[in-house]
């Protein structure tokens, strides 16, 4: 049996997509360890899935100067020893990294015991780990198809609970949202987006007619409810939905921040967007996926500073409109395809 080390931990947006392709690799064969950080959530959702896991107690890299950096170099040493020691027991065939802080330990220990090593790279624009990780020689694969840099373009792996398409009206009623109106999904992510707080005035400044579905954000739902309820705007708002593919059939227009995952979730739903960069994303990358997405006319990109004024014409626009946005120019693999294409790709490797 073929082994394969997999550095999925950090955020969902790197473990989700790693997930995915164990659970492929897995069903083809192979033994998966994931490599998560230490106390991650993602634990739980590994054992459930029957998937080993090892956790390593490493934090992102500090951006400035200070005690922080000193932390950091210490839990850096000490995980590179010990992913070279997990490297020679449990001797992977293959090593993959899914961008993360915790892929260089894994691109290292690679490096060192000549193991063929991958990376993917979900956003437009090398992470910082992937950037070093690349040092190792590593084969590069590519979720978006890249702002500057070479690679293959693969997509970004989803659930398969995301490939299909579900009724709108049914999916509204199971919402508790009224089945026959226009709806509009608003999220910022596991942890929801402040700035888009900004919707519900912006939908009555500019008098746009619809219902949303607002994922606030853990403990954030009864400020955003009051919100909407002072614009006027129907609304259901909730901290969280594990079941975003009801979320998104429900959806007519999906207003949401452009990280990695939530952009392949939308190219698998071929969903109409509006999307709002973090600004304070590590090196711009939100901006660059948005943009990637702007220019094959696949979404419209709004920055949070013109949000108030931008978003309502914009959702008046496109809530009037039949055009459908243009996921074809967008050339990504369909989300039916992607995981088995890249993982035909990592097994080329060995």
């Amino acid at each position: 049996m073929k082994r394969v080390l997999i550095a999925a931990g950090g955020t969902g947006g790197h473990f989700y997509p790693g997930l995915v392709a164990a659970q492929e690799l897995k069903a083809r064969g192979w033994e998966p360890l994931l490599v998560v950080r230490t106390d991650d959530p993602a634990k739980a959702r590994l054992e459930k899935e029957g998937l080993a896991c090892l956790e390593v107690d490493l934090v992102g890299m500090p951006r400035g100067l200070g005690w922080g950096l000193v932390v950091f170099a210490g839990k850096l040493i000490a995980s590179l020893r010990l992913m070279s020691r997990v490297a020679k027991d449990f001797k992977p065939d293959l090593a993959l990294g899914m961008g993360g802080y915790l892929t260089f330990p894994v691109a290292y220990a690679a490096w060192r015991r000549g193991t063929p090593l991958a990376l993917h790279e979900s956003n437009a624009i090398l992470g910082l780990a992937n950037k070093a990780g690349a040092l190792f020689g590593a084969a590069l694969f590519w979720g978006l198809p890249p702002a500057d840099g070479n690679g293959k373009v693969v997509g970004t792996p989803v659930r398969t609970a995301l490939y299909g398409r579900r009724d709108a009206g049914e999916a509204r009623r199971a919402l508790g949202l009224d089945p026959a109106r226009k709806t509009i999904l608003v999220f910022g992510g596991s942890q929801g987006a402040k700035a888009l707080n900004a919707v519900p005035a912006a939908m009555k400044k500019a008098g746009v007619d619809a219902q949303v579905l607002h994922l606030a954000g853990k403990g954030k739902s009864e400020e955003t409810q009051n919100a909407y309820k002072t614009a006027g705007v129907p609304a259901k708002v909730l901290d969280y939905l594990d079941d975003m593919a009801a979320a998104y059939a429900a959806a007519d227009i999906v207003v949401c921040r452009s990280g990695a995952s939530t952009l392949a979730e939308l190219a698998a739903q071929r969903k109409t967007a509006i999307l709002v960069p973090y600004p304070h994303a590590a090196a711009n990358h939100q901006d660059a996926n948005a943009r990637v997405f702007e220019r094959s006319k696949t979404a419209v990109r709004i920055p949070e500073t013109d949000l108030y004024d931008g978003l309502g014409p914009a959702l008046a626009k496109m809530l009037g409109s039949t055009t459908v946005m243009g996921y074809d120019d967008l050339k990504l693999p369909s989300a039916d395809r992607t995981t088995s294409m890249f993982v035909d790709e990592l097994e080329k490797l060995v």
